[in-house]
């Protein structure tokens, strides 16, 4: 068996949908799915005469997916396993928890305090360990043609994501033999039109051979549990001929284990292959998603160097891909996420939906419809400013010294007075005013913020003072975050 590896760069800007929708605003894969490398072959079939079964249909020829890179390394879709604090959406910290290796003996917790964690589900990383939050994408509006009046057809407006060019993509070709390699570089190679939409400006890359690729290889097996990542999408058949995303481990794997379901993560996905040939879509595909993990409990013994690197069905297309015990799934006794070194965000250029937006001088414009949109603009930039300072706040040495004693009926009292307070003014009056301030009298105030000399009091007045700007709202949100924490 051999494993080939080719870049392809795009050289216009590839539209490649996540559905076969045909209304509303289209949205793309981040991906370019292994089964455009094999048409791109297949447009050839004729020429394959006898062997095209051996080619297309048998799975001895698996052209993979291509996914985001830098340099020559193979990146891989973020495990669905990783867990990170609510309140911190960066996965370049050393906050981060893998979910097989977390129980109730060592769940994640902050200062006593047991954290809110959440699923990762976004972003491709590489062994160089350079994290692609997202690809780059562009959005486009367009409209049918009308031949005979030689114009846009009228109520035919639709839009659509396409991946941005410029980016590069690294994909594999597994051969099960080495005479099946001339014949599909011979084709493969050079540029080629992929996705929708190729007679128009989109689709068209470049694909050259890749050599000295740096990848991820299976690691033995430990504590008799055999964690299996989904490097591509998997599909699965029972004993009836039906989808099931629950897999037969002995059969498909040659595992004589069980899976344990509560340390696995699995997400799943439908779609159907458009075949531009027959002009009509292929055969729906039921399938577990690229980045899910499945964890065995051994009964035996297992080398798993001999295990298969494809399994399942729609192998030629780059289904079925595995790689037991990734390093990049490592954990120490507090299940925290033990990777070599941590993952460097690689910065890229804002698309038009995600551009950083501006506040608009409302003195600047003069009709009713663009200060609507101003006063829009600014009210969804004050509130991303707002939780972005929240944020920061309860990561703080401050919030810290707030996250014990405090009940969520204290919180939730101090989140309805910020709601209904008419200014930010008023509001430190109604909690801090020396004679009817709501925590400065009452059993709450003697047993809560008054407790070692009032520290806690103090240490929320200077909260709220320091962030005066942003005025109510960033209180009652301060607050309604807070209560979370409470035991």
């Amino acid at each position: 068996m051999i494993t080939k590896y080719y870049k392809c760069e795009l050289l216009t800007d590839v539209v490649l949908n996540a559905s076969l929708a045909t209304e509303g605003n289209m949205q793309s894969l981040d991906y370019i799915p292994g089964s455009n490398f094999l048409g791109i072959v297949a447009e050839k079939y004729s020429e394959f005469d006898t062997d095209a079964y051996d080619f297309f249909h048998s799975g001895k020829v698996s052209f993979g997916d291509a996914h985001i890179t830098k340099g020559n390394y193979v990146s891989y879709h973020l495990p669905f396993s990783l867990f990170l604090d609510k309140l911190n959406n960066d996965i370049t910290t050393d906050k981060v928890w893998v979910h097989h290796g977390i129980d109730k003996n060592n769940y994640p917790e902050e200062n006593g305090v047991k954290l809110q964690i959440k699923q990762q589900r976004g972003g491709y990383f590489n062994k160089n360990n350079d994290f692609f939050k997202k690809v780059e994408k562009e959005f486009s509006l367009k409209s049918a043609y009308d031949a005979n009046e030689r114009r846009s057809k009228e109520s035919t407006m639709f839009g659509f994501e396409a991946i941005k060019k410029g980016q590069e993509f690294i994909f594999s070709v597994i051969y099960d033999d080495d005479k099946y390699v001339g014949a599909v570089e011979k084709i493969l190679l050079g540029n080629h039109y992929i996705g929708k939409s190729k007679t128009a400006q989109f689709g068209l890359v470049n694909i050259t051979l890749s050599d000295n690729i740096t990848e991820e290889v299976n690691h033995p097996v430990k504590n008799n549990q055999l964690i299996i990542y989904a490097e591509s999408n998997l599909c699965f058949f029972n004993q009836f001929g039906q989808a099931t995303f629950s897999p037969n481990i002995n059969k498909e794997f040659g595992i004589n284990g069980n899976i344990v379901w509560d340390k696995s993560q699995i997400r799943t996905y439908s779609f159907s292959p458009w075949n531009n040939k027959r002009n009509t879509s292929s055969t729906q595909r039921d399938v577990i998603l690229k980045g899910s993990v499945i964890a065995i409990e051994l009964k035996d013994n297992v080398d798993v160097q001999s295990l298969p690197k494809q399994v399942g069905e729609y192998n030629a297309e780059g289904l079925g891909r595995v790689i037991y015990n990734p390093d990049f799934l490592e954990y120490d006794n507090n299940g925290r996420w033990t990777l070599e070194g941590r993952l460097n965000k690689i910065e890229q250029n804002e698309s038009p939906k995600t551009r950083t937006m501006n506040k608009i001088d409302s003195a600047k414009v003069n009709t009713n419809l663009t200060k609507l949109l101003a006063k829009r603009n600014n009210q969804i930039i004050n509130e991303k400013e707002i939780s972005s300072k929240v944020i920061e706040v309860m990561n703080s040495a401050s919030a810290n010294k707030l996250k014990s004693g405090v009940t969520k009926t204290q919180w939730g009292a101090i989140r309805e007075k910020a709601t209904h307070a008419k200014d930010i003014n008023y509001l430190i009056e109604q909690l801090f005013e020396p004679e009817s301030g709501y925590l400065m009298h009452g059993v709450a105030a003697e047993r809560i913020w008054d407790k070692q000399r009032g520290s806690k009091r103090k240490v929320l007045k200077e909260i709220i003072i320091e962030h005066k700007n942003l005025g109510t709202v960033f209180v009652a949100k301060f607050a309604a975050e807070m209560a979370k924490k409470v035991n």
